[in-house]
């Protein structure tokens, strides 16, 4: 049997994600939605895929976010949802990502969706074609520098404070819900990709 040590990324991140079951939300009155958390390595080092939203889109225009969107009535599931949503946004072949588990529900507040966050790992990609419409670019950042730049604020809204998870990384900011999933999945996986996260 492979040590943890010599185990592939995946394997390790399909282990972590798959020891606990993740938290199931009722939608209710939510717009059922998913992103893909895409993660390949260069180098050595583990990445992650992001999109920086255009001004063309209805909600969260500028803002960096996972790939993904609302679940369409031909899904047959939310991780067909991820996946389509990545191959629309970005150009991503389906058939290149592996999937590896999942995270808890996330519901937003503004735009009433019930997120469900998809972890899959795929080669490094050689090139983007994305949405001239939804995504004004593709970026990818490092996990470790995200890691990193990683600053927690207390925020308060709808009469109630809350902590706001920021991510710098390379001139770039993540934060709102992205940052909620992108803070909890690096604390499930800190251990997995060998860094410090500041749960704060």
């Amino acid at each position: 049997m492979e040590t943890t040590a010599v185990q592939p990324l995946k394997e390790r991140l399909r282990a972590v994600l798959n020891a606990r079951e993740p938290v199931r939300l009722e939608a209710e009155d939510r717009v059922p939605a998913a992103v893909l958390i895409l993660i390949f390595e260069r180098a050595g080092e583990p990445w992650i895929v992001f999109t920086r939203r255009t001004h063309e889109v209805k909600h969260h225009k500028g803002e960096i976010s996972f790939p993904g969107g609302a679940r369409d009535p031909e899904d047959a599931d939310l991780r067909a949802t991820a996946l389509r949503e990545t191959w629309e946004e970005i150009g991503l072949d389906p058939e290149a990502v592996e999937i590896v588990g999942e995270m808890d529900d996330f519901p937003t507040f503004a735009t009433n969706y019930l997120v469900t966050p998809i972890v899959g790992v795929c080669p490094p990609p050689e090139a983007y074609m994305h949405s001239e419409f939804e995504v004004g670019e593709v970026l990818e950042l490092p996990v470790r520098e995200l890691a990193e730049g990683m600053r927690i604020e207390d925020w308060r809204e709808r009469g109630r404070t809350h902590p706001m998870f920021f991510f710098e990384s390379r001139g770039h900011t993540v934060w709102g819900v992205t940052g909620y999933i992108l803070a909890a999945f690096l604390m499930l996986t800190a251990e997995v990709f060998g860094v410090t996260v500041n749960a704060g």
